[in-house]
């Protein structure tokens, strides 16, 4: 048996609208769709996502 430390990167296309007339002065636009995203995932079910999933691991120990 092996001990395996994994992280796993989710990816899902996330329908986001993105109203210009929402930023505020002297914010980026990288800020504006981040609230966004985050407005998104806080008020729906992630379950209904299509995830692609990568998994990307090392062996730390094995018996």
């Amino acid at each position: 048996m092996a001990i395996v430390s994994i992280t796993i990167e989710l990816v899902a296309e996330i329908p986001v609208t993105v109203n210009e007339s929402d930023r505020k002065e002297g914010q980026s636009y990288v800020d504006l769709v981040t609230d966004a995203a985050t407005a998104f995932m806080e008020n729906n079910d992630l379950n209904q996502l299509d995830f692609q999933v990568k998994v990307v691991g090392d062996v730390i120990a094995a018996e």
